[in-house]
């Protein structure tokens, strides 16, 4: 465990793992990130239905750029429906005029092609990868490199934007007057954390919430929840890999206070880093 929180931040909500040479260390070595560096981005990440969403809504009242993956990841869903459509079959995909495609369908199942564009069923396709390890490889193997591209896109020019303005960290009242920005990647470390950060923040939740919570917002039955909870990484990994954790297991206004007092930790560090 690294150096002692300051008091004002509850042990039981947020945890230090160590400075930036703990991040800078585990990169190299164990991460196999980008070589491009992102000295003022921030990661978001966490175990599903932990409250990651409810964090960045925060963070951008606040006034912080958020960059979401999952927005970028329902983006590339759409731009990739002929592609989908072939790996896991047209029930994943609402479009009219098809016309069958022998060729498509990895999975033994008809396979189509059209010219004209179509809607990924999220639930259907997520029915057909959270069932079989093959098949999500599959997809991410389709989706993943897209998405990290367009992350470290936005990525960039945020750095860009906050170079030319040499912004510094006096004040946590505007994002614009503080010099970092926030990357919203629930499956940070399963892709291999291939993006160069110095801080990484893990949302967490009990397992009991998180089923709770998915059955809730997605009408799953408990054992579909516990379905998607166990196709990633442990949450108590992704807790030991991270540079800080939020426990989300109260009301909103205990989350923004336990994002107010990360965003207070993070305000001395990234002076430290930005100096190294």
């Amino acid at each position: 465990m690294g150096e002692k929180l300051d008091p004002l931040i509850p042990e039981s909500s947020l945890q230090d793992f160590g400075s930036c040479d703990y991040l800078r260390q585990k990169s190299s070595a164990d991460f196999g990130v980008d070589s491009t560096r992102l000295a003022h981005a921030v990661v978001i990440t966490g175990g599903i239905a932990c409250g990651k969403s409810s964090v960045c809504q925060i963070l951008q009242k606040r006034g912080f750029s958020v960059v979401c993956a999952d927005k970028i990841a329902h983006a590339v869903l759409e731009e990739c429906a002929d592609e989908l459509a072939c790996a896991f079959g047209e029930r994943i995909v609402t479009r009219q005029n098809l016309a069958p495609n022998p060729s498509c369908g990895d999975f033994g199942e008809v396979g189509y092609h059209t010219k004209d564009s179509g809607r990924i069923d999220r639930g259907a396709l997520g029915e057909i990868v959270f069932g079989s390890a093959t098949k999500r490889k599959l997809l991410e193997s389709i989706t993943h490199p897209r998405i990290y591209e367009e992350i470290l896109r936005q990525a960039r020019m945020l750095e860009s934007s906050m170079e030319s303005k040499d912004s510094g960290l006096d004040s946590l009242e505007s994002g614009e007057s503080v010099g970092w920005y926030f990357l919203d990647i629930p499956l940070f470390f399963e892709g291999g954390a291939r993006y160069d950060v110095y801080h990484v923040v893990c949302v967490s939740a009990p397992e009991s919430l998180q089923i709770a919570r998915l059955q809730s917002r997605n009408s799953l039955s408990y054992e579909q929840a516990r379905a998607r909870i166990a196709a990633q990484m442990p949450l108590a990994e992704k807790i030991a890999r991270s540079t800080y954790v939020i426990e989300n297991n109260g009301t909103i206004e205990e989350l923004e206070q336990k994002v107010k007092a990360m965003l207070k930790s993070l305000e001395s560090r990234l002076n430290l880093v930005r100096n190294v």
